[in-house]
């Protein structure tokens, strides 16, 4: 993926949504099929919003010297992407002993305080798999650090392997909006998911086994707040279930 340039405040063309769109470029941390890709999947969305009418700008979470909170009132929405495993300690618990990876503590700061300022603003925010996290940390929620392999969201001891199942979009929420569906095929590899939830969260969309698979700011409290764990930028993902989500939060993000 090409260097991404440092973030821009310049004016856009009229009637352009800015939309900042946060992960970790070339973590350490993280190994280098994980890096290729975050690259594709970042690649991927910013595709489907820019075909939605929005101008995206990458930024480096694990990289950035920019204030979080000075960046998100540059932009008329954030996207948190997918990534490493967030430090237990940002939500109150030890690490489980060899459970994690790509563990960022600088990342995962940056992130969760994206997600606070873009709440607190009334700015559109949205988080895909890690940023789902992100954003149930952020108000004060808590992850499982380990689902286990052989679930029906992770089918290895890494997460490496995408894999698919359907979720249950609860009735009247944010998502059932969006989507008009009551259930929904996806595209996920992960091995931790929401536990307890932050406030001003509810569930939006969960699995057979009862794993959270979405969550939403309520709508009584304003703004538009969204987040999904499985992956819908994955190119093996259905297509049109990206460009629904992409345009819905574009239209937000207006």
């Amino acid at each position: 993926m090409p260097q991404t340039p440092p973030v821009s405040t310049a004016a856009l063309p009229p009637g352009r949504r800015r939309i900042l769109a946060s992960y970790s470029q070339d973590a350490e941390q993280a190994s280098a099929w994980l890096r290729e890709t975050l690259h594709t999947f970042a690649r991927s969305a910013a595709d489907a919003l820019e075909q939605a009418g929005a101008e995206v700008v990458f930024v480096d979470a694990g990289r950035s010297a920019d204030d979080p909170v000075a960046l998100v009132a540059s932009f008329d929405g954030v996207l948190v992407l997918g990534g490493g495993d967030l430090d237990p300690a940002a939500f109150g618990q030890p690490p489980l002993a060899g459970k994690l990876y790509g563990v960022d503590p600088r990342a995962d700061a940056f992130e969760l305080a994206l997600a606070n300022a873009a709440i607190d603003g009334g700015v559109p925010f949205l988080g895909l798999c890690r940023g789902m996290q992100v954003l149930n940390v952020a108000r004060g929620g808590d992850l499982v650090q380990d689902l286990g392999p052989g679930t029906i969201h992770n089918v290895e001891s890494s997460t490496s392997t995408m894999t698919g199942h359907d979720v249950r979009v609860l009735p009247g929420t944010l998502l059932a909006a969006v989507y008009d569906r009551e259930r929904l095929d996806i595209r996920s590899g992960h091995h931790q998911a929401v536990g307890g939830l932050g406030a001003g969260l509810r569930i939006s969309a969960d699995a057979a086994d009862g794993t959270t698979e979405a969550i939403e700011g309520y709508a009584d409290a304003g703004g538009w707040t969204l987040g999904v764990q499985w992956h819908p930028e994955d190119p093996d993902a259905d297509p049109a279930q990206l460009a629904t989500l992409m345009a819905a939060f574009a239209a937000a993000c207006a």
